[in-house]
């Protein structure tokens, strides 16, 4: 059986970041890493950088929380948390984030 490495990659590192995140936004902490985890994992495979447009109109319809409760205090806190952890890039002119993975560290 081959294991291809760069598959696991991403959500062990994901993971790990996650679990470590204490999210203080007002929503139950297990749906704001759920869709953290939804909007890296959509930024891991499209390999572009993207802003709020692009990911609310990708993701958003997918949530229980309204567009601006789910990007406010849900999304964009957890893409700041895992630019913290070097996983994600976050651009601050244009306001976008970019997944980088392993490589980022």
């Amino acid at each position: 059986m081959s294991v291809d490495k760069d598959k696991l990659e991403i959500p062990t590192a994901l993971d790990v970041a996650l679990a470590r995140w204490d999210p203080s936004t007002g929503i139950d902490p297990a749906v704001t890493r759920a869709q953290t985890r939804r909007a890296a994992e959509y930024l891991a495979a499209t390999g572009d950088q993207l802003g709020q447009t692009e990911l609310v109109d990708a993701l958003a319809d997918g949530s229980t929380l309204n567009t601006a409760t789910w990007w406010g205090r849900a999304v964009d806190p957890g893409l700041r948390y895992l630019a913290d952890a070097q996983l994600v890039e976050y651009h601050a002119v244009s306001d976008t984030y970019r997944w980088v993975g392993e490589e980022g560290r």
